[in-house]
């Protein structure tokens, strides 16, 4: 069982149904991409937030659009794509996180889109269309927290991938100058989304280098001379793309004042994260999260993993191009150590292009009675990945459609977790008033959603305040620190500024904190109110403003 190669993989599509495929036909079978799209995450717009993160980019878009200055007056600690993105979304719509994943969900599309004309760069629109199914599925084949929500990641990975398509295209046309400043454009509005994003500069960079690595025996002569000034000049333009785009946000921030905020509370900030995972538990979340995440998924990586091995011997540049892609975008799960699925999303676009090719090439051997085996195993691989993800999303549709409630997804964390907001806001329904300033210590940005109260500080969760980082908890940051001492004496100013009437302790244990600055500005502001929830892990302990009646 001989695999064909590339050119053979096209010439048979090429004699296939696809040659005479129309343009209608094309649209069609978007229009079934798109659907899928829709039915593999429409079922979720019942949830609020998805996932915690969800509730920091929508309090800070909604803070901006109140007037609020990101970085200065509401911190997070991405760059501001995301927010933005959720900003336009309620600017539209109004304040409605249905609004916002239905707009994720298009986004979505639009990447698969850039998929398909990639994949056409090197293929047909048969293995293209392949790619542009494969990115489709994946992208929301794994917990359902990680996949479903509308994340940095998702939203990254658009321009991240124009990018590439960008880049490629810019070697096989004549206005390959404008589409390299394009590529720049793209990679410098992928970071603008997620820090991350700046990898794509890696790729350019490497690729160039393997360029003049291969014309080396062509031009013979002064090769590393003539290929040098081809390295400069391609990277120069993209060089040029991207700094167009970071030129505007700085000047952006230093037009409000927000420039050394930016750099405290997105750079620094994301140092300590990076920094405080402890080795042991990196190699820990690595075998379990990172190999988790890859056997849910093996189907996929079985299919691109086929597609490498058969390139190195036909030694297919687009394929070793998009290898090499998929492997920078790699670099930024390694460098989290948390290896969350969200994380791996960067990877997914590689991943479905390189897929595609195999799919292909196994659905021309079960068309002529042959791969069986593999076939099986690939079904299987992806039957209980199917599973796994997507049992969730039957429920959902069973319930949405019959309008009834089952104890499965009573019992789901998402569940739990809007029914304690519901909860906490009925209990509260007489002591607050929509808009006011409310301070939550803990992660319960559902609360503030719910209540419509405002948050009465810059800083939304409490690791923004004391560094300790999820899955890092235990790692405490020394209290004098500096860093750290002024970022809770900002706390404590905001809280003096706002004035809230109510501060919600999540856990009950402020009073233990090891910050005695904290400590004392609350038991000389506030008084016990006592709990309102019977949860000894999360009572929501109501703290008063003692001058408030």
């Amino acid at each position: 069982m001989i695999a064909r190669t590339d050119k053979e993989l096209v010439a048979a599509d090429n004699d296939d149904w696809i040659a005479s495929v129309t343009s209608r036909q094309i649209v069609w079978a978007f229009a079934a991409l798109f659907l899928l799209n829709l039915l593999l995450r429409v079922f979720y717009l019942r949830y609020d937030f998805v996932n915690g993160d969800e509730g920091v980019r929508a309090l800070t878009a909604i803070r901006m659009l109140d007037g609020a200055q990101l970085y200065r007056d509401v911190v997070t600690d991405k760059p501001p794509g995301t927010t933005l993105f959720y900003a336009m979304v309620f600017a539209l719509f109004g304040r409605s996180m249905k609004a916002v994943h239905l707009a994720a969900a298009f986004w979505n599309f639009i990447t698969a889109i850039f998929i398909y004309l990639t994949a056409t760069l090197a293929y047909s629109k048969r293995i293209g269309l392949w790619a542009a199914f494969l990115f489709v599925y994946f992208s929301t084949n794994y917990f359902t927290q990680d996949m479903m929500a509308a994340n940095t990641e998702l939203l990254m990975i658009l321009p991240y991938t124009a990018s590439l398509y960008f880049f490629l295209r810019a070697s096989r046309e004549r206005d390959r100058n404008v589409l390299l400043i394009v590529a720049g454009l793209m990679t410098g509005l992928a970071v603008m989304f997620k820090q991350v994003g700046v990898l794509n500069l890696l790729f350019f960079g490497l690729y160039e280098l393997f360029e003049i690595y291969k014309t080396r025996k062509i031009l013979k002569t002064n090769w590393i001379r003539k290929s040098s000034v081809r390295l400069i000049a391609r990277l120069s333009l993209i060089a040029l793309g991207f700094a167009l785009v970071i030129a505007a946000f700085v000047l952006w921030l230093v037009a409000t004042g927000a420039l050394a905020d930016f750099w405290r509370n997105a750079v620094e900030i994301n140092m300590f994260y990076i920094d405080s995972e402890q080795p042991n538990l990196w190699i820990k979340f690595m075998i379990g999260r990172g190999l988790g995440y890859v056997l849910f998924n093996l189907a996929l990586w079985s299919l691109a993993a086929w597609t490498i091995v058969r390139s190195l011997d036909s030694k297919s540049d687009f394929n070793l191009t998009i290898t090499l892609w998929g492997a920078t975008a790699l670099v930024s799960v390694l460098m989290s150590g948390r290896f969350f699925g969200h994380y791996f999303i960067t990877v997914l676009p590689a991943l479905s292009l390189l897929a595609a090719p195999a799919a292909r090439q196994l659905e021309i051997y079960l068309r002529d009675g042959k791969a069986k085996l593999a076939a099986t195993a690939l079904a299987l691989f992806f039957l209980i990945g199917f599973v796994r993800a997507h049992h969730r999303t039957a429920i959902l549709a069973y319930e949405t459609l019959t309008g009834a409630r089952t104890r499965w997804s009573e019992a789901w964390g998402m569940t739990e977790r809007q029914r304690e907001a519901e909860q906490v806001k009925e209990a509260l329904r007489d002591r607050l008033e929509f808009g006011e300033p409310l301070y939550i210590w803990g992660y319960a940005h559902d609360v503030y959603w719910r209540t419509g109260c405002r948050p009465a500080s810059r800083y939304l969760v409490p690791y923004y305040i004391d560094g300790r980082f999820p899955d890092a908890e235990s790692v405490l940051a020394p209290p004098d620190a500096p860093f750290w001492k002024e970022t809770r004496a900002n706390f404590i100013e905001d809280l003096r500024r706002t004035r809230p009437r109510l501060i919600l302790d999540i856990s009950g244990k402020m009073d233990d904190l090891p910050y005695p600055e904290i400590v004392k500005f609350i038991k000389e502001n506030y008084r016990d109110e006592g709990r309102i929830l019977a949860d000894p892990q999360r009572p929501f302990r109501v703290l008063r403003l003692k001058d408030d009646g």
